[in-house]
């Protein structure tokens, strides 16, 4: 019997999806778990794999198409059945655009142009027109100021009829050369500024930055719309709780030498902690709903992981049960299959709760924006050295900051607060991590 394959939902923003490849084509056998086709979504390029076996009778989106979520993209069944009429699934209608003519229209920058230099100001024309020789000033004063360098048209006459005389000369003299050498100390220290100035100047000099628009991509498109719907309609509260990491120091540096620990690190053990956190205190795993409290059935820790031009978000699938030999393996496979581009068609839905740890740059505490459909997220500063008061005594311990973002809508600071306590007894007593 002909069965459809619709649109899946490949990460929890996906509403659509842009058929990229047909990997199987009309006509070809099919078995369960073959990949028909490669789809780009808001997040990553996924296979949509076939959960049913038979052959491809038809295709109903070609390559470049985009179909909602739910849309009927294909029919499987029978070699030589015939092939069902499509049904629309209550999806809406697939675009018949391709993903790469369907951009918004980003205006360009208005082209630079260099302004016009400004015109020098003209010389000052000399007062009431008059000229040096036809100042009136004693023989014995133009003598004088001669010998001087004086420019007679700067002295105050106070002769008769304001004939410049002898003592006028002399006495704006004396004002001229402390001038001189007020000038003078200026134009030394200012050449001195300059040589020093020059000789810390790079060699070779910076190219200036270009200006620039250009469309956000598929993935940052989708990063700030989400953002903008979390910020606008999540209420936030932060907590924030500094805890000892020494224990889970000493941990890692043991396990991590034995062959099923190979390539543990301190998100791993962060991970375990936070999940068992969240089975004692479930309402930090649910989310707010149109007007309901959803608590999900599953403890799925989401990990925020930076790729080029954006975030996405692996999914560690019930990692309150796993050992944390397990969380090491699956967490490693889910985030290298991320920043390869090449995640799994579940790898990124189901997240409960979310962990943004930024642990190996030098940042103490941030907080972080709730993933729409989470009700919490806990961001994860560094671990660093600091001196802290132990029995009265001043001691340097490991020391790591988390901050707690929660949706106040369903979680109060009380709630939060218990949550982060259980959250610092785990990690600074990490053998409970094992038990």
């Amino acid at each position: 019997m002909a069965v459809e394959i619709t649109m899946p939902q490949l990460s929890d923003t996906m509403d659509q999806g842009t058929i990229l490849t047909w990997l199987k084509k009309e006509g070809d056998t099919v078995d369960r778990g073959d990949e028909l086709a490669e789809v780009g979504t808001d997040k990553a390029d996924l296979p949509i794999e076939s959960f049913y076996q038979g052959t491809l009778l038809k295709i109903y989106a070609a390559e470049g198409t985009t179909v909602q979520v739910g849309e009927v993209i294909a029919v499987v069944g029978e070699a030589g059945e015939a092939v069902p009429e499509k049904s629309t699934g209550g999806a809406a209608a697939a675009s018949s655009e391709p993903a790469a003519q369907a951009s918004s229209s980003v205006p360009s920058p208005a082209p630079s142009s260099t302004p016009a230099p400004t015109p020098a100001p003209a010389a000052a024309a000399p007062v009431n027109g008059s000229q040096p020789d036809r100042i009136k000033a004693s023989p014995l004063a133009k003598k004088l100021a001669a010998s001087k360098g004086l420019d007679l048209s700067s002295v105050q006459g106070s002769g008769e009829g304001g004939r410049i005389v002898k003592r006028d000369v002399e006495s704006a003299g004396q004002g001229s050369a402390g001038a001189a050498m007020a000038v003078g100390a200026a134009a030394a220290t200012a050449t001195g500024i300059a040589a020093v100035a020059q000789s810390q100047q790079p060699a070779v000099q910076a190219a200036p930055l270009s200006a620039s628009s250009q469309p956000l991509s598929r993935m940052r498109q989708t990063i700030a719309a989400r953002m903008v719907e979390a910020t606008t309609t999540i209420p936030h509260f932060y907590l924030t709780s500094a805890i000892e990491m020494d224990g889970v120091v000493k941990l890692r540096k043991s396990l991590k030498s034995l062959p099923h620990y190979e390539g543990l690190t301190f998100n791993h053990v962060i991970i375990k902690a936070v999940a068992l956190a969240l089975r004692k205190f479930p309402r930090i795993n649910a989310f707010y709903a149109e007007g309901n409290m959803v608590q999900p059935g599953n403890v799925n820790i989401g990990i925020i992981t930076a790729v080029e031009d954006g975030l996405l978000i692996p999914v560690l699938k019930n990692a309150d049960q796993a050992h944390l030999a397990d969380i090491v393996d699956d967490a490693k496979g889910l985030v290298n299959r991320a920043r390869t581009g090449r995640p799994k068609g579940d790898d990124l839905t189901g997240a409960s709760f979310c962990i943004s740890n930024v642990g190996a740059l030098p940042i103490e505490s941030f907080t972080a924006v709730i993933s729409p459909g989470n009700g919490g997220i806990l961001a994860v500063g560094q671990i660093a050295d600091e001196v802290v008061a132990s029995s009265g005594e001043p001691s340097v311990k490991k020391i790591m900051r988390v901050t707690l973002s929660v949706d106040h809508r369903i979680i109060d600071g009380v709630m939060g607060a218990e949550f982060l306590a259980e959250l610092k007894t785990l990690l600074e007593d990490p053998v409970l991590l094992l038990a």
